[in-house]
C-alpha cells in the first residue's frame, strides 16, 4: 500500500535552563521513524509531554527538525518555497481547541475559505461554493451557519467547522491533534464518526494524535505508542491494544476507565512519579516506572520487530 507520509529518525531538541550554569537538554523527539498508508489512520498514542505535538509541527515545518527526514507523497520536504507550498496545501491540520483555532472575528464563510484565498485554490467566484461543499460535508447547513459568527456557535459545530476547514483544499493528509478531548462526551463519537466518514468519502490519511486508547481504536488502523520522545510499541491497532507486548501500553490501557466498583480498589502497577534520581536518556526511559524492569534495562533497548508487523522496544516479554 502506498505511503503518503514517511518520517525517519526524526529528531527535536531543546535546551532547558539556556541562560544558567545548569543547562538541560530535552530530547522532545529521538529518533522517531513511522509512515502513513494512504487512506489509512496512523495513532500516536502516549501521555502529555510524550513528543506528540512537536512531531505534527516538525511535520508541517512549524519547528525545524534537528535530524531525520520526512518525506511526503513521495518528495522529501526541505525548505525550499514550492515543496513547502505542496506540503502545507496538500497536509491540513485539526487543532484541539476549537474556541482557540477559529479566528472570532470571522464569518463562518471567511474562515473556511481562508486557505483557499492563501493557497489561490479555485477560481474566486468559485470558492463560495467549494465552503459551502465543505460545510456540507461535516453536516453543517451552509445557509444557515455561513455568516454566523463562532461565539454562536457550540463547541462540537466549531469542531466541525475547523474540520471543514481543514477539508477545504482536499488534502491527501489531515493531522488530527486531540481533536474530541475538549468536547462534551455527549458529542465526541459524532464526530469520530465524521473522521471515518470523510476518510472514506475523499480518500483522507490521517494522522490522529491522542493520549485517550478509547478514540483511538475507534478510528485507527495503525499504531505507534510514544514515551518520552520515543517510540516503544507499534502495530495494528487491534493487536497492540488486545495484546500489548510494552509495559507502558499496559498503563496507558490499564488507565482507560471502565464503570465498575472495582476499579476503587484496583491495584496500579504502573508507578505514577518516577521515585529515582536516574540519567533519562540512558537505558530504558520507562525502567524507573516499570514493575518489570531488570538489570539490563539500563541499556537502550531498540525498537525491533517481534511478529508480523508487531515493533517493540522492551527487553522482557510481559504476556
Amino acid at each position: 500500500m502506498k505511503e503518503v507520509l514517511s518520517v525517519k529518525n526524526l529528531g527535536k531538541y531543546f535546551v532547558k535552563g539556556e541562560f544558567s550554569r545548569q543547562k538541560e537538554t530535552i530530547r522532545a523527539v529521538d529518533d522517531v521513524s513511522f509512515s502513513v498508508k494512504k487512506g489509512q489512520t496512523l495513532v500516536l498514542a502516549g501521555e502529555s509531554g510524550s513528543g506528540k505535538t512537536t512531531i505534527a509541527r516538525l511535520i508541517l515545518r512549524a519547528i525545524e527538525p534537528d535530524s531525520g527526514e520526512i518525506v511526503f507523497d513521495g518528495i522529501k520536504i526541505d525548505n525550499s518555497t514550492t515543496i513547502l507550498k505542496k506540503m502545507r496545501t496538500e497536509c491540513q491540520m485539526i487543532y484541539q481547541d476549537p474556541y482557540a483555532s477559529i479566528d472570532p472575528r470571522m464569518k463562518i464563510l471567511d474562515a473556511v475559505r481562508e486557505p483557499l484565498d492563501i493557497h489561490n485554490i479555485g477560481r474566486p467566484n468559485e470558492r463560495k461554493e467549494l465552503v459551502f461543499s465543505a460545510l456540507s460535508d461535516v453536516k453543517l447547513d451552509p445557509q444557515e451557519i455561513a455568516l454566523k459568527y463562532p461565539h454562536m456557535l457550540s463547541g462540537g459545530q466549531r469542531q466541525r467547522v475547523a474540520i471543514a476547514r481543514s477539508i477545504a483544499t482536499k488534502p491527501k493528509l489531515v493531522i488530527a491533534d486531540e481533536p474530541v478531548s475538549m468536547l462534551d462526551v455527549s458529542v465526541r463519537l459524532g464526530i469520530l464518526e465524521l473522521i471515518k466518514e470523510l476518510q472514506d468519502k475523499h480518500d483522507i490519511s490521517f494522522l490522529y494524535i491522542t493520549h485517550d486508547l478509547a478514540t483511538a481504536k475507534y478510528v485507527g488502523h495503525e499504531i505507534a505508542i510514544l514515551y518520552l520522545g520515543k517510540i516503544v510499541e507499534a502495530g495494528p491497532i487491534d493487536e497492540v491494544l488486545l495484546q500489548p507486548r510494552h509495559p507502558y501500553t499496559q498503563a496507558l490501557l490499564d488507565s482507560i476507565s471502565e464503570p465498575s466498583p472495582d476499579n476503587l480498589h484496583k491495584e496500579k502497577r504502573i508507578r505514577i512519579n518516577e521515585p529515582l534520581k536516574i540519567d533519562t536518556y540512558k537505558g530504558c526511559r520507562f525502567r524507573a516506572r516499570c514493575p518489570y524492569a531488570i538489570e539490563k534495562c539500563k541499556q537502550e533497548p531498540t525498537l525491533e520487530e517481534v511478529d508480523n508487523h508487531r515493533y517493540v522496544a522492551c527487553f522482557v516479554e510481559i504476556n
